[in-house]
Protein backbone atom coordinates (compact mmCIF):
# COMPACT_ATOMS: atom_id res chain seq x y z
CA UNK A 1 0.00 0.00 0.00
CA UNK A 2 1.33 3.44 -1.01
CA UNK A 3 1.02 5.44 2.22
CA UNK A 4 0.56 9.19 2.21
CA UNK A 5 3.03 11.23 4.18
CA UNK A 6 1.66 12.64 7.43
CA UNK A 7 0.63 16.27 6.92
CA UNK A 8 2.17 17.25 10.25
CA UNK A 9 5.60 16.01 9.18
CA UNK A 10 8.23 16.24 11.92
CA UNK A 11 5.68 18.00 14.17
CA UNK A 12 3.43 14.94 14.36
CA UNK A 13 2.48 14.18 17.95
CA UNK A 14 0.67 10.85 17.43
CA UNK A 15 1.87 7.68 19.17
CA UNK A 16 -0.84 5.26 18.04
CA UNK A 17 0.65 2.48 15.96
CA UNK A 18 -2.35 2.50 13.61
CA UNK A 19 -1.44 6.06 12.66
CA UNK A 20 2.09 5.01 11.70
CA UNK A 21 0.69 2.10 9.69
CA UNK A 22 -1.55 4.51 7.78
CA UNK A 23 0.79 7.46 7.17
CA UNK A 24 4.50 7.62 6.44
CA UNK A 25 6.92 9.61 8.62
CA UNK A 26 10.31 9.59 6.84
CA UNK A 27 12.33 11.20 9.62
CA UNK A 28 10.89 9.01 12.38
CA UNK A 29 11.29 5.92 10.19
CA UNK A 30 14.95 6.81 9.62
CA UNK A 31 15.55 7.10 13.37
CA UNK A 32 13.67 3.83 13.92
CA UNK A 33 15.85 2.04 11.34
CA UNK A 34 18.95 3.22 13.17
CA UNK A 35 17.51 1.97 16.48
CA UNK A 36 16.87 -1.48 14.99
CA UNK A 37 20.39 -1.50 13.57
CA UNK A 38 21.86 -0.91 17.02
CA UNK A 39 23.18 2.60 16.33
CA UNK A 40 22.41 3.56 19.93
CA UNK A 41 25.12 6.17 20.50
CA UNK A 42 24.43 7.90 17.18
CA UNK A 43 20.71 8.20 17.90
CA UNK A 44 21.26 9.41 21.45
CA UNK A 45 23.58 12.13 20.13
CA UNK A 46 20.74 13.60 18.03
CA UNK A 47 19.21 15.26 21.08
CA UNK A 48 15.72 13.98 20.34
CA UNK A 49 12.76 15.09 22.44
CA UNK A 50 11.15 12.45 24.70
CA UNK A 51 8.05 12.51 22.47
CA UNK A 52 10.09 11.78 19.35
CA UNK A 53 12.00 9.01 21.11
CA UNK A 54 8.71 7.36 22.07
CA UNK A 55 7.41 7.69 18.50
CA UNK A 56 10.61 6.18 17.12
CA UNK A 57 10.30 3.24 19.52
CA UNK A 58 6.77 2.53 18.29
CA UNK A 59 7.87 2.67 14.64
CA UNK A 60 10.99 0.57 15.35
CA UNK A 61 8.85 -2.20 16.81
CA UNK A 62 6.49 -2.10 13.82
CA UNK A 63 9.46 -2.35 11.45
CA UNK A 64 11.10 -5.12 13.49
CA UNK A 65 7.89 -7.17 13.42
CA UNK A 66 7.49 -6.64 9.68
CA UNK A 67 4.17 -4.77 10.03
CA UNK A 68 5.62 -1.56 8.62
CA UNK A 69 7.82 -1.09 5.58
CA UNK A 70 9.01 2.51 5.03
CA UNK A 71 7.47 4.30 2.05
CA UNK A 72 10.71 4.63 0.09
CA UNK A 73 11.19 0.86 0.18
CA UNK A 74 7.70 -0.14 -0.92
CA UNK A 75 8.23 0.40 -4.67
CA UNK A 76 11.27 -1.89 -4.58
CA UNK A 77 9.36 -4.55 -2.62
CA UNK A 78 6.47 -4.36 -5.12
CA UNK A 79 8.93 -4.80 -7.98
CA UNK A 80 10.46 -7.81 -6.26
CA UNK A 81 7.02 -9.31 -5.69
CA UNK A 82 6.07 -9.00 -9.34
CA UNK A 83 9.26 -10.63 -10.55
CA UNK A 84 9.24 -13.68 -8.31
CA UNK A 85 7.21 -16.70 -7.42
CA UNK A 86 7.48 -17.96 -3.83
CA UNK A 87 7.64 -21.36 -2.27
CA UNK A 88 5.49 -20.24 0.70
CA UNK A 89 3.15 -17.47 1.83
CA UNK A 90 6.05 -15.04 2.51
CA UNK A 91 7.93 -15.88 -0.65
CA UNK A 92 6.57 -12.76 -2.35
CA UNK A 93 9.69 -11.09 -1.01
CA UNK A 94 12.11 -13.22 -2.96
CA UNK A 95 14.16 -11.51 -5.66
CA UNK A 96 13.78 -12.27 -9.33
CA UNK A 97 14.49 -15.74 -10.63
CA UNK A 98 15.30 -16.54 -14.20
CA UNK A 99 12.48 -18.13 -16.13
CA UNK A 100 14.45 -21.35 -16.30
CA UNK A 101 14.52 -21.54 -12.50
CA UNK A 102 10.78 -21.07 -11.92
CA UNK A 103 9.96 -24.68 -12.63
CA UNK A 104 12.35 -25.72 -9.87
CA UNK A 105 10.70 -23.31 -7.43
CA UNK A 106 7.29 -24.78 -8.22
CA UNK A 107 8.68 -28.26 -7.76
CA UNK A 108 9.97 -27.32 -4.30
CA UNK A 109 6.57 -25.88 -3.41
CA UNK A 110 4.84 -29.10 -4.40
CA UNK A 111 7.42 -31.18 -2.56
CA UNK A 112 7.00 -29.07 0.59
CA UNK A 113 3.25 -29.69 0.66
CA UNK A 114 3.86 -33.41 0.30
CA UNK A 115 6.39 -33.37 3.13
CA UNK A 116 4.00 -31.61 5.48
CA UNK A 117 1.32 -34.17 4.77
CA UNK A 118 3.75 -37.00 5.46
CA UNK A 119 5.47 -35.41 8.45
CA UNK A 120 5.68 -37.89 11.33
CA UNK A 121 4.84 -37.17 14.94
CA UNK A 122 7.46 -36.03 17.44
CA UNK A 123 7.76 -39.64 18.59
CA UNK A 124 8.66 -41.05 15.14
CA UNK A 125 11.59 -43.33 14.47
CA UNK A 126 15.02 -41.77 14.78
CA UNK A 127 17.80 -41.86 12.21
CA UNK A 128 20.46 -42.70 14.77
CA UNK A 129 20.91 -43.40 18.43
CA UNK A 130 22.49 -40.63 20.45
CA UNK A 131 25.55 -42.77 21.08
CA UNK A 132 26.15 -43.24 17.38
CA UNK A 133 25.92 -39.49 16.87
CA UNK A 134 28.13 -38.85 19.88
CA UNK A 135 30.78 -41.12 18.43
CA UNK A 136 30.50 -39.29 15.10
CA UNK A 137 29.40 -42.43 13.30
CA UNK A 138 27.27 -42.38 10.11
CA UNK A 139 23.61 -41.96 10.95
CA UNK A 140 21.46 -44.99 10.26
CA UNK A 141 17.80 -45.46 11.02
CA UNK A 142 17.09 -47.51 14.12
CA UNK A 143 13.97 -49.18 15.37
CA UNK A 144 13.74 -47.55 18.79
CA UNK A 145 11.38 -44.61 19.21
CA UNK A 146 12.43 -41.73 21.44
CA UNK A 147 9.97 -39.40 23.12
CA UNK A 148 11.15 -35.95 24.33
CA UNK A 149 12.04 -37.20 27.81
CA UNK A 150 14.12 -40.02 26.34
CA UNK A 151 15.87 -37.50 24.11
CA UNK A 152 16.63 -35.27 27.08
CA UNK A 153 18.00 -38.24 29.04
CA UNK A 154 20.03 -39.48 26.07
CA UNK A 155 21.49 -36.00 25.45
CA UNK A 156 23.02 -35.89 28.94
CA UNK A 157 25.17 -34.34 30.17
CA UNK A 158 24.71 -31.45 27.71
CA UNK A 159 20.91 -31.39 27.15
CA UNK A 160 21.56 -29.19 24.11
CA UNK A 161 19.46 -29.45 20.92
CA UNK A 162 18.77 -27.82 17.58
CA UNK A 163 15.26 -27.21 16.28
CA UNK A 164 13.69 -29.43 13.62
CA UNK A 165 13.57 -27.99 10.08
CA UNK A 166 10.25 -28.49 8.29
CA UNK A 167 11.77 -28.74 4.82
CA UNK A 168 14.68 -30.98 5.84
CA UNK A 169 12.90 -34.27 6.70
CA UNK A 170 16.10 -35.92 7.91
CA UNK A 171 16.19 -33.47 10.83
CA UNK A 172 12.71 -34.32 12.10
CA UNK A 173 13.67 -37.19 14.37
CA UNK A 174 17.37 -36.69 14.99
CA UNK A 175 18.22 -37.50 18.61
CA UNK A 176 19.60 -33.99 19.14
CA UNK A 177 16.57 -32.27 17.59
CA UNK A 178 13.43 -30.94 19.29
CA UNK A 179 10.31 -29.07 18.20
CA UNK A 180 9.01 -26.32 20.43
CA UNK A 181 5.81 -28.29 21.08
CA UNK A 182 7.95 -31.15 22.44
CA UNK A 183 8.55 -29.05 25.56
CA UNK A 184 4.95 -29.75 26.64
CA UNK A 185 5.00 -33.48 25.97
CA UNK A 186 3.65 -35.46 28.96
CA UNK A 187 6.80 -37.61 29.03
CA UNK A 188 8.58 -34.57 30.50
CA UNK A 189 5.98 -34.28 33.25
CA UNK A 190 2.31 -33.51 33.78
CA UNK A 191 2.18 -29.76 33.22
CA UNK A 192 0.71 -27.67 36.01
CA UNK A 193 1.56 -24.19 34.71
CA UNK A 194 4.19 -22.46 32.59
CA UNK A 195 5.89 -19.17 31.81
CA UNK A 196 7.25 -17.85 28.52
CA UNK A 197 9.70 -14.93 28.32
CA UNK A 198 10.37 -13.63 24.82
CA UNK A 199 10.71 -10.73 22.41
CA UNK A 200 8.05 -11.45 19.77
CA UNK A 201 5.03 -13.67 20.41
CA UNK A 202 2.24 -14.90 18.14
CA UNK A 203 -0.31 -15.99 20.72
CA UNK A 204 -2.31 -18.19 18.34
CA UNK A 205 0.79 -20.12 17.27
CA UNK A 206 1.99 -20.42 20.87
CA UNK A 207 -1.32 -21.85 22.08
CA UNK A 208 -1.33 -24.26 19.15
CA UNK A 209 1.91 -25.77 20.53
CA UNK A 210 0.21 -26.34 23.88
CA UNK A 211 -2.85 -27.76 22.10
CA UNK A 212 -0.78 -30.55 20.58
CA UNK A 213 -0.58 -32.08 24.05
CA UNK A 214 -3.94 -30.77 25.32
CA UNK A 215 -2.48 -28.45 27.96
CA UNK A 216 -3.61 -25.15 26.44
CA UNK A 217 -5.88 -24.37 29.40
CA UNK A 218 -3.15 -24.63 32.02
CA UNK A 219 -2.15 -21.28 33.61
CA UNK A 220 0.29 -19.42 31.38
CA UNK A 221 2.33 -16.27 32.06
CA UNK A 222 3.75 -14.54 28.98
CA UNK A 223 6.35 -11.79 29.41
CA UNK A 224 7.11 -10.16 26.07
CA UNK A 225 8.79 -7.21 24.39
CA UNK A 226 7.16 -6.21 21.09
CA UNK A 227 3.82 -4.41 21.43
CA UNK A 228 0.88 -6.65 20.54
CA UNK A 229 -2.81 -5.82 20.83
CA UNK A 230 -3.59 -9.54 20.73
CA UNK A 231 -1.38 -10.16 23.76
CA UNK A 232 -2.53 -7.13 25.71
CA UNK A 233 -6.14 -8.27 25.39
CA UNK A 234 -5.48 -12.01 25.86
CA UNK A 235 -6.26 -12.03 29.58
CA UNK A 236 -9.76 -10.67 29.04
CA UNK A 237 -10.54 -13.47 26.58
CA UNK A 238 -8.71 -16.39 28.20
CA UNK A 239 -8.78 -16.30 32.02
CA UNK A 240 -5.82 -18.69 32.38
CA UNK A 241 -3.44 -16.40 30.46
CA UNK A 242 -1.59 -13.48 32.03
CA UNK A 243 0.45 -11.30 29.66
CA UNK A 244 2.88 -8.55 30.64
CA UNK A 245 4.82 -6.34 28.28
CA UNK A 246 8.28 -5.31 29.49
CA UNK A 247 9.85 -2.10 28.21
CA UNK A 248 13.49 -1.63 29.27
CA UNK A 249 14.25 1.63 31.04
CA UNK A 250 16.59 2.74 28.26
CA UNK A 251 14.99 4.00 25.03
CA UNK A 252 16.88 1.69 22.68
CA UNK A 253 16.95 -1.56 24.61
CA UNK A 254 14.60 -4.51 24.17
CA UNK A 255 13.25 -7.47 26.08
CA UNK A 256 15.13 -10.03 24.00
CA UNK A 257 15.36 -12.97 26.43
CA UNK A 258 14.00 -16.30 25.18
CA UNK A 259 13.31 -18.61 28.11
CA UNK A 260 10.59 -21.03 29.22
CA UNK A 261 9.72 -22.42 32.65
CA UNK A 262 7.41 -25.34 33.32
CA UNK A 263 6.18 -26.54 36.70
CA UNK A 264 4.65 -29.99 37.06
CA UNK A 265 2.04 -31.66 39.20
CA UNK A 266 4.72 -33.57 41.14
CA UNK A 267 6.22 -30.25 42.30
CA UNK A 268 9.21 -30.35 39.97
CA UNK A 269 10.42 -27.53 37.75
CA UNK A 270 12.17 -27.31 34.39
CA UNK A 271 14.00 -24.38 32.77
CA UNK A 272 14.52 -24.03 29.00
CA UNK A 273 16.81 -21.43 27.42
CA UNK A 274 16.54 -21.08 23.65
CA UNK A 275 17.05 -18.66 20.75
CA UNK A 276 13.69 -18.43 18.92
CA UNK A 277 10.90 -15.90 19.03
CA UNK A 278 7.53 -17.47 19.72
CA UNK A 279 6.37 -17.06 16.14
CA UNK A 280 5.70 -19.69 13.50
CA UNK A 281 8.44 -18.69 11.05
CA UNK A 282 11.18 -18.94 13.70
CA UNK A 283 10.40 -22.61 14.38
CA UNK A 284 9.71 -23.77 10.84
CA UNK A 285 12.74 -23.49 8.56
CA UNK A 286 15.27 -21.64 10.69
CA UNK A 287 18.02 -23.04 12.88
CA UNK A 288 17.41 -22.48 16.60
CA UNK A 289 19.26 -23.69 19.68
CA UNK A 290 17.59 -25.17 22.77
CA UNK A 291 18.92 -26.10 26.20
CA UNK A 292 16.56 -28.15 28.37
CA UNK A 293 17.34 -28.51 32.05
CA UNK A 294 16.90 -31.83 33.78
CA UNK A 295 13.86 -32.05 36.04
CA UNK A 296 14.41 -30.08 39.25
CA UNK A 297 12.47 -31.72 42.11
CA UNK A 298 11.44 -29.81 45.22
CA UNK A 299 13.96 -29.70 48.02
CA UNK A 300 13.37 -32.03 50.94
CA UNK A 301 10.72 -30.62 53.26
CA UNK A 302 13.17 -29.72 56.05
CA UNK A 303 15.47 -27.82 53.69
CA UNK A 304 12.56 -26.13 51.92
CA UNK A 305 11.30 -24.52 55.12
CA UNK A 306 14.31 -22.21 55.36
CA UNK A 307 15.38 -21.79 51.77
CA UNK A 308 17.82 -19.13 50.69
CA UNK A 309 18.95 -18.33 47.19
CA UNK A 310 21.96 -20.62 47.64
CA UNK A 311 20.09 -23.68 48.88
CA UNK A 312 19.76 -26.42 46.31
CA UNK A 313 22.13 -24.59 43.96
CA UNK A 314 24.77 -26.23 41.81
CA UNK A 315 28.51 -25.53 41.75
CA UNK A 316 27.85 -23.34 38.69
CA UNK A 317 25.67 -20.91 40.65
CA UNK A 318 22.86 -21.33 38.12
CA UNK A 319 20.07 -20.90 40.66
CA UNK A 320 21.60 -17.82 42.25
CA UNK A 321 22.16 -16.08 38.93
CA UNK A 322 18.71 -16.97 37.60
CA UNK A 323 17.06 -15.53 40.71
CA UNK A 324 18.99 -12.27 40.68
CA UNK A 325 18.11 -11.89 36.99
CA UNK A 326 14.38 -12.36 37.64
CA UNK A 327 14.54 -9.92 40.55
CA UNK A 328 15.52 -7.10 38.18
CA UNK A 329 12.06 -7.24 36.56
CA UNK A 330 10.35 -6.13 39.80
CA UNK A 331 7.16 -7.90 38.69
CA UNK A 332 4.65 -9.24 41.21
CA UNK A 333 3.67 -11.94 38.68
CA UNK A 334 7.20 -13.37 38.86
CA UNK A 335 7.23 -13.81 42.63
CA UNK A 336 5.47 -17.24 42.60
CA UNK A 337 7.98 -18.47 40.02
CA UNK A 338 10.91 -17.18 42.03
CA UNK A 339 9.53 -19.00 45.06
CA UNK A 340 9.31 -22.21 43.03
CA UNK A 341 12.95 -21.75 42.03
CA UNK A 342 14.04 -21.16 45.63
CA UNK A 343 12.33 -24.38 46.70
CA UNK A 344 13.73 -26.43 43.78
CA UNK A 345 16.77 -28.67 43.92
CA UNK A 346 18.98 -27.42 41.08
CA UNK A 347 22.17 -28.95 42.37
CA UNK A 348 22.49 -31.21 39.31
CA UNK A 349 22.41 -28.38 36.72
CA UNK A 350 25.87 -28.24 35.13
CA UNK A 351 25.71 -25.00 33.10
CA UNK A 352 26.17 -21.37 34.16
CA UNK A 353 23.45 -18.77 33.62
CA UNK A 354 24.61 -15.71 31.65
CA UNK A 355 22.17 -12.79 32.10
CA UNK A 356 21.98 -9.25 30.79
CA UNK A 357 19.61 -6.76 32.42
CA UNK A 358 19.30 -3.05 31.60
CA UNK A 359 21.37 -0.86 33.85
CA UNK A 360 24.55 1.11 34.37
CA UNK A 361 26.72 -1.02 36.65
CA UNK A 362 29.81 0.36 38.43
CA UNK A 363 33.19 -1.25 37.83
CA UNK A 364 35.49 -0.98 40.82
CA UNK A 365 39.10 -0.69 39.62
CA UNK A 366 42.05 -2.24 41.34
CA UNK A 367 44.24 -5.30 41.34
CA UNK A 368 41.21 -7.43 42.12
CA UNK A 369 38.78 -5.53 39.92
CA UNK A 370 35.22 -6.18 41.04
CA UNK A 371 33.14 -6.38 37.91
CA UNK A 372 29.38 -6.37 37.43
CA UNK A 373 27.99 -9.90 37.20
CA UNK A 374 26.12 -9.03 34.02
CA UNK A 375 26.69 -9.28 30.29
CA UNK A 376 30.15 -9.94 28.93
CA UNK A 377 31.85 -9.05 32.22
CA UNK A 378 29.97 -11.84 34.02
CA UNK A 379 31.06 -14.22 31.26
CA UNK A 380 34.64 -13.00 31.64
CA UNK A 381 34.56 -13.54 35.40
CA UNK A 382 33.35 -17.12 35.02
CA UNK A 383 35.96 -17.90 32.37
CA UNK A 384 38.71 -16.51 34.59
CA UNK A 385 37.56 -18.77 37.42
CA UNK A 386 36.78 -21.99 35.58
CA UNK A 387 38.31 -22.20 32.09
CA UNK A 388 41.67 -22.71 30.48
CA UNK A 389 42.97 -21.52 27.13
CA UNK A 390 45.84 -21.87 24.69
CA UNK A 391 47.78 -18.95 23.16
CA UNK A 392 46.44 -19.63 19.67
CA UNK A 393 42.77 -20.15 20.57
CA UNK A 394 40.12 -18.62 18.30
CA UNK A 395 36.94 -16.98 19.54
CA UNK A 396 34.02 -17.81 17.24
CA UNK A 397 30.93 -15.61 17.44
CA UNK A 398 27.84 -16.84 15.56
CA UNK A 399 24.83 -14.53 15.40
CA UNK A 400 21.70 -13.47 13.53
CA UNK A 401 22.02 -9.71 14.02
CA UNK A 402 24.84 -7.21 14.28
CA UNK A 403 24.82 -3.86 16.04
CA UNK A 404 26.88 -0.71 15.70
CA UNK A 405 30.42 -1.83 16.53
CA UNK A 406 32.36 1.42 16.19
CA UNK A 407 34.94 2.78 13.74
CA UNK A 408 37.51 0.02 14.26
CA UNK A 409 37.84 -3.54 15.63
CA UNK A 410 39.39 -2.21 18.83
CA UNK A 411 36.39 0.04 19.52
CA UNK A 412 34.40 -2.83 21.01
CA UNK A 413 34.34 -6.14 19.09
CA UNK A 414 38.00 -7.06 19.63
CA UNK A 415 38.86 -4.46 22.25
CA UNK A 416 36.07 -5.37 24.65
CA UNK A 417 33.75 -8.28 23.80
CA UNK A 418 36.43 -10.62 22.50
CA UNK A 419 38.71 -9.78 25.43
CA UNK A 420 36.03 -11.05 27.79
CA UNK A 421 35.53 -14.19 25.69
CA UNK A 422 39.28 -14.84 25.72
CA UNK A 423 39.47 -14.64 29.51
CA UNK A 424 40.93 -17.59 31.43
CA UNK A 425 43.54 -18.32 34.03
CA UNK A 426 46.16 -17.70 31.33
CA UNK A 427 44.64 -15.20 28.89
CA UNK A 428 46.46 -14.67 25.62
CA UNK A 429 46.29 -11.29 23.90
CA UNK A 430 43.84 -11.27 21.00
CA UNK A 431 44.41 -9.97 17.53
CA UNK A 432 42.13 -9.76 14.54
CA UNK A 433 43.12 -13.20 13.29
CA UNK A 434 41.78 -14.88 16.44
CA UNK A 435 38.21 -13.56 16.17
CA UNK A 436 35.84 -15.07 13.61
CA UNK A 437 32.16 -14.19 13.15
CA UNK A 438 29.69 -16.57 11.48
CA UNK A 439 26.95 -14.63 9.70
CA UNK A 440 25.32 -15.61 6.39
CA UNK A 441 26.53 -13.88 3.25
CA UNK A 442 24.03 -12.82 0.59
CA UNK A 443 24.65 -15.98 -1.41
CA UNK A 444 23.97 -18.15 1.65
CA UNK A 445 20.51 -16.61 1.95
CA UNK A 446 19.78 -16.88 -1.77
CA UNK A 447 20.56 -20.62 -1.58
CA UNK A 448 18.42 -21.13 1.54
CA UNK A 449 15.14 -23.06 1.69
CA UNK A 450 13.06 -19.97 0.93
CA UNK A 451 15.60 -17.99 -1.04
CA UNK A 452 15.72 -14.29 -0.27
CA UNK A 453 12.72 -14.60 2.04
CA UNK A 454 14.91 -16.77 4.28
CA UNK A 455 16.81 -13.64 5.27
CA UNK A 456 13.85 -12.19 7.15
CA UNK A 457 15.43 -13.15 10.48
CA UNK A 458 18.74 -11.41 9.68
CA UNK A 459 18.14 -7.65 10.16
CA UNK A 460 21.64 -6.24 9.47
CA UNK A 461 21.42 -3.19 7.20
CA UNK A 462 23.61 -1.86 4.40
CA UNK A 463 23.63 1.57 6.02
CA UNK A 464 24.89 0.15 9.28
CA UNK A 465 27.61 -1.85 7.53
CA UNK A 466 28.78 1.18 5.56
CA UNK A 467 30.01 2.66 8.85
CA UNK A 468 32.01 -0.45 9.78
CA UNK A 469 33.22 -1.97 6.52
CA UNK A 470 36.24 -3.29 8.40
CA UNK A 471 33.87 -5.89 9.85
CA UNK A 472 33.81 -7.82 6.54
CA UNK A 473 37.28 -9.08 7.29
CA UNK A 474 35.96 -10.98 10.30
CA UNK A 475 33.06 -12.69 8.53
CA UNK A 476 32.57 -16.38 7.72
CA UNK A 477 29.73 -18.11 5.88
CA UNK A 478 26.97 -20.20 7.43
CA UNK A 479 27.77 -23.86 6.75
CA UNK A 480 26.06 -26.67 8.67
CA UNK A 481 26.28 -29.77 6.48
CA UNK A 482 27.12 -31.95 9.49
CA UNK A 483 23.84 -30.91 11.14
CA UNK A 484 21.85 -30.86 7.84
CA UNK A 485 21.05 -27.18 8.28
CA UNK A 486 23.08 -25.23 5.74
CA UNK A 487 19.86 -24.17 3.99
CA UNK A 488 18.05 -23.35 7.27
CA UNK A 489 19.13 -19.81 8.06
CA UNK A 490 20.52 -19.40 11.59
CA UNK A 491 18.50 -17.52 14.17
CA UNK A 492 20.58 -19.33 16.78
CA UNK A 493 23.23 -17.28 18.61
CA UNK A 494 26.29 -19.12 19.94
CA UNK A 495 29.84 -18.40 20.99
CA UNK A 496 32.82 -20.72 21.42
CA UNK A 497 36.57 -20.67 21.97
CA UNK A 498 38.32 -23.36 19.95
CA UNK A 499 41.86 -24.61 19.53
CA UNK A 500 43.90 -23.80 16.42
CA UNK A 501 43.45 -27.33 15.05
CA UNK A 502 39.67 -27.08 15.55
CA UNK A 503 39.52 -30.26 17.65
CA UNK A 504 38.86 -28.79 21.11
CA UNK A 505 36.72 -26.06 22.67
CA UNK A 506 37.28 -24.49 26.09
CA UNK A 507 33.68 -23.23 26.27
CA UNK A 508 30.40 -23.10 24.36
CA UNK A 509 27.67 -20.52 24.96
CA UNK A 510 24.05 -20.62 23.75
CA UNK A 511 22.23 -17.32 24.22
CA UNK A 512 19.66 -14.82 22.98
CA UNK A 513 22.41 -12.16 22.78
CA UNK A 514 23.59 -11.08 19.33
CA UNK A 515 26.82 -9.24 18.59
CA UNK A 516 25.74 -5.86 19.94
CA UNK A 517 26.60 -3.44 22.71
CA UNK A 518 22.97 -3.25 23.82
CA UNK A 519 22.95 -7.00 24.46
CA UNK A 520 26.38 -7.57 26.00
CA UNK A 521 27.08 -4.16 27.46
CA UNK A 522 29.88 -1.68 26.85
CA UNK A 523 32.27 0.09 29.17
CA UNK A 524 31.40 3.78 29.52
CA UNK A 525 32.31 6.81 31.62
CA UNK A 526 36.03 6.14 31.15
CA UNK A 527 35.50 2.44 31.88
CA UNK A 528 33.89 3.22 35.23
CA UNK A 529 30.59 1.55 34.36
CA UNK A 530 29.13 -1.19 32.20
CA UNK A 531 26.06 0.01 30.27
CA UNK A 532 23.56 -2.70 29.25
CA UNK A 533 20.33 -1.80 27.49
CA UNK A 534 18.54 -5.11 26.84
CA UNK A 535 17.30 -8.18 28.67
CA UNK A 536 19.14 -11.31 27.48
CA UNK A 537 19.67 -14.85 28.78
CA UNK A 538 22.10 -17.62 27.91
CA UNK A 539 23.73 -20.77 29.25
CA UNK A 540 27.47 -21.39 29.38
CA UNK A 541 28.87 -24.91 28.93
CA UNK A 542 32.24 -25.39 30.65
CA UNK A 543 34.20 -28.69 30.40
CA UNK A 544 35.14 -28.47 34.09
CA UNK A 545 31.52 -28.84 35.22
CA UNK A 546 30.33 -31.26 32.54
CA UNK A 547 33.13 -33.72 31.84
CA UNK A 548 35.70 -32.72 34.45
CA UNK A 549 38.33 -31.79 31.85
CA UNK A 550 39.99 -28.68 30.47
CA UNK A 551 38.29 -28.76 27.06
CA UNK A 552 35.49 -30.34 25.04
CA UNK A 553 36.41 -32.81 22.33
CA UNK A 554 34.62 -31.37 19.30
CA UNK A 555 32.46 -33.77 17.33
CA UNK A 556 32.40 -36.25 20.21
CA UNK A 557 31.67 -34.51 23.51
CA UNK A 558 29.97 -31.51 21.93
CA UNK A 559 28.80 -30.75 18.38
CA UNK A 560 28.76 -27.14 17.26
CA UNK A 561 25.82 -25.89 15.16
CA UNK A 562 28.15 -25.08 12.23
CA UNK A 563 30.91 -26.87 10.35
CA UNK A 564 34.62 -26.56 11.12
CA UNK A 565 36.87 -25.28 9.72
CA UNK A 566 34.85 -22.19 8.92
CA UNK A 567 34.43 -20.93 5.35
CA UNK A 568 35.67 -17.38 4.96
CA UNK A 569 33.86 -14.83 2.79
CA UNK A 570 35.27 -14.71 -0.74
CA UNK A 571 36.37 -11.56 -2.57
CA UNK A 572 32.93 -11.02 -4.09
CA UNK A 573 30.92 -11.84 -0.95
CA UNK A 574 29.11 -9.33 1.20
CA UNK A 575 26.99 -9.82 4.33
CA UNK A 576 23.28 -10.41 3.94
CA UNK A 577 21.43 -7.11 4.29
CA UNK A 578 17.75 -6.95 5.18
CA UNK A 579 17.53 -4.17 2.57
CA UNK A 580 17.61 -6.93 -0.07
CA UNK A 581 14.01 -7.78 0.85
CA UNK A 582 12.68 -4.24 0.60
Amino acid sequence: MDMKECTYGSKCYRRNKQHFLGFSHPYIENVASRINNGEIEAVMSLGLTPDLVEQAQVVAELMESGELIPKEQQMLETSVYNRTRGVKRNASEMTQKKASQEAEVNHLEHKEKQLKIKAPSADGKTFATFKALEENQPQESVGKELNPQQKVEASAPLHYFLSAVANEPETWNQPLTLRFADLFHPSLGLLQQSMQMNFMVELGWLLAQYCQHKVQRKPLLVIYGVESKELSEAGSRVPTINTIRVKPKYPFGSHHTKMSMMSYEDGSLRIVVHTGNLIESDWEDRTQGIWVSPSCPPLLSEAAENTGDGDGDSVTGFKRDLLRYLETYSLVALQPWMEKIRKADMSHINVCFIPSSPGSYPIHPGANERVPRWGHLHLSWLLQQHSSSEPDDTVIMQCSSIGSLGPSPSSWLVGELAVSMAASSSTAKLGQQTVQVVYPCAQDVKASIHGMAGGGCLPYTRQGHSKQTWFTGFLYKWRSESRLRTRAMPHIKSYARVSSDMTRASFFLLTSANVSKAAWGMRSNKCATLMIQSFEAGVLFLPKFIFGGRSFELGRQIILPYDLPLTKYGDGDEPWFIDNMR
